[in-house]
């Protein structure tokens, strides 16, 4: 049950208003010991709860601390719904809570409740926008004759640090927290994961097509795999660069040429006004000659009289781990210096 506070007077709303943490509208820390003092005076027996969120900088560092604090603004709301009243709940820490609850004698008592809110948290977790998996671990201390304030949140303090240092997790945990992972993973491979609206090759900037050019030489070391790069260069009837109007026009049918007649697992891109480099894998270099050939007798067909495809293909090679030694790291400097005119 929530608990309810009133307050007579002005001034005393004032003075209430001062001791609510400003983010979770609940106790802050001095405001809930203060009253913790006051209910041990009046009270025997006693359990401290204190209740931590789980993977808060986590949180905080992949939502960013905006959600961060609506993730502990729920985890307030929770708790103040599920103390008794007469309880004291308040603000522990950045992201820790406490729930004093007054002439509780049994630790199994304790313990039950450390585990509702566990459970309970683990049920509301995962709602809103972001869907965040959010948990709690709270810990109990019974209080002990001749104990004060501080000596009690001492104890839960060395509770909390031991529970952190030697998690014990159940089954329905364990499998929680797996869940958790499966749902990243999907969540991660929806993100990749491509919805290809045009069959034929796959068309990069020149940027992007360097680095899966770069993979696959990677990859060739362990694989053997075979691939190739084409060449392709429009001209006019004398090998020279066509008019400006007349290269773009080619230029974009080459492309629409490339990309129907290569396999979707190719890529190509446009490499100047008047080139294309594809790269073919799973080729030789005879296969990609024969590859450039289809490419331009298609091109021809469509284009008769208008201009010249050439292509060159070449084999791409394994990639090669260079050591970079002192004398190569001064020959670099001293290239460098020339350019900029020092030498």
């Amino acid at each position: 049950m929530k608990v309810q506070r009133n307050y007579e007077g002005e001034e005393d709303q004032q003075n209430a208003a001062g001791d609510l943490d400003n983010l979770t509208g609940v106790l802050k820390k001095k405001a809930a010991e203060a009253r913790i003092v006051s209910m041990m005076c009046k009270n025997r027996g006693g359990a401290l709860l204190v209740c931590d969120v789980d993977r808060m900088k986590r949180i905080n560092d992949q939502y960013g601390h905006l959600i961060g604090d609506e993730c502990l603004k729920e985890v307030s709301q929770v708790l103040s719904y599920m103390i008794r009243q007469g309880d004291v709940l308040g603000r522990y820490g950045g992201d820790e809570f406490l729930v004093f609850m007054s002439g509780c004698l049994d630790m199994e008592e304790a313990q039950a409740a450390c585990r509702r809110i566990e459970n309970r948290l683990r049920i509301a977790a995962g709602k809103g926008r972001e869907k965040i998996p959010l948990s709690v671990t709270a810990i109990c201390v019974l209080r002990r004759s001749g104990d004060t304030c501080q000596s009690l949140f001492e104890r839960a303090d060395i509770e909390l640090q031991k529970h952190k240092a030697a998690p014990c997790m159940t089954g329905e945990q364990e499998n929680w927290k797996k869940d958790q992972y499966i749902k990243d993973a999907r969540k991660i491979r929806r993100e990749l994961i491509e919805q290809i609206k045009k069959t034929g090759a796959y068309c990069q900037d020149y940027e992007t097509f360097k680095g899966i050019y770069r993979f696959l030489e990677r990859g060739i070391i362990r694989s053997g795999q075979k691939a190739c790069v084409v060449l392709m260069t429009v001209v006019d009837d004398q090998g020279g660069n066509l008019l400006p109007y007349e290269k773009d026009a080619m230029m974009e049918r080459l492309g629409e040429d490339i990309r129907s007649t290569l396999r979707i697992g190719d890529v190509y891109t446009r490499y100047s006004s008047s080139q294309y480099l594809v790269l073919v894998i799973g080729t030789t270099e005879e296969q990609g000659d024969m590859i450039g050939d289809r490419i331009k007798e298609k091109f021809l067909k469509e284009s008769p009289g208008k201009g010249i495809l050439m292509h060159h293909c070449y084999e791409l090679q394994p990639a090669r781990v260079v050591e970079i030694t002192g004398k190569d790291e001064l020959c670099g400097e001293l290239v460098k210096m020339k350019k900029r005119g020092k030498l």
